[in-house]
C-alpha cells in the first residue's frame, strides 16, 4: 500500500493517523519524532482522502521460444541436430495493485468503459501468471485432440499418439465433421 509520513510536531500527538517513533541516537539518547502516515494515490501521488487499493489482472502480450515443427508435429531440426527454435506470440496475465482516490478511480472507469461495455462476463476467473506462461497452460488446447487423431487415422492421415497435430489436419477435420473450429 502506497503510504507517506511527514514530519509534525509533538502538538499532534494522539491525532488519527499520527505515529510515535522513538530511536536512541549514540551519545544522544532516545529521540522521540511524530509523523502524519497517510495514504497516498498511486496515480497523482498527492491524493490521501477515501484512498482504495484496486486489483486489476492485466493482459500483456509476450514472445517465447517454441520448437518449430513441420505438417505432422515432428520437430524441425538444424544442420548440427539441435531442436530448430522460432518465437510466437503469447498474451500472459499480471495481477496488480493499485492505490487510487475517488478522481483516480474516476479516470481508470472512464478509460476502460468503452472496453468493458463490449466485454462479456467470464466464464472462468483468469489464471494469473508471473509474467509468463507455464509449459501446461501454454500446450492446452480448445480441440479435441483424441478425436481429432481418431479421425486423422480413418482417414488415413500420418499422425502420432502423443504431440502436436499439424495445422492442416486439424482444418479437414473440423471440414469433413461439420463441427465448430474454436478457433475460427
Amino acid at each position: 500500500m502506497a503510504t507517506k509520513a511527514e514530519p509534525v510536531g509533538s502538538e499532534k500527538a494522539g491525532e488519527p493517523g499520527v505515529k510515535e517513533v522513538i530511536t536512541h541516537i549514540a551519545g544522544v539518547g532516545e529521540v522521540k519524532a511524530y509523523f502524519q502516515v497517510s495514504t497516498v494515490d498511486d496515480f497523482d501521488g498527492k491524493t490521501t482522502e477515501d484512498v482504495q487499493t484496486l486489483r486489476l489482472t492485466v493482459p500483456q502480450e509476450e514472445e517465447r521460444e517454441v520448437v518449430a515443427t513441420d505438417d505432422n508435429g515432428e520437430p524441425l531440426k538444424n544442420d548440427d541436430g539441435s531442436d530448430k527454435l522460432t518465437t510466437e506470440k503469447v498474451w500472459a496475465y499480471r495481477s496488480l495493485e493499485i492505490d487510487l482516490g475517488q478522481a483516480s478511480r474516476d479516470k481508470l472507469l472512464k478509460a476502460l468503459e468503452p472496453f468493458v461495455s463490449k466485454a462479456r462476463d467470464a466464464k472462468t476467473q483468469p489464471v494469473a501468471t508471473q509474467g509468463t506462461l507455464t509449459a501446461s497452460s501454454a500446450s492446452k488446447s480448445p480441440h479435441d485432440l483424441n478425436a481429432i487423431r481418431e479421425w486423422a487415422k480413418k482417414a488415413g492421415h500420418d499422425v502420432k499418439e502423443k504431440g502436436r497435430i499439424a495445422k492442416n489436419i486439424i482444418e479437414a477435420y473440423y471440414n469433413a465433421t461439420g463441427k465448430q473450429n474454436p478457433e475460427a
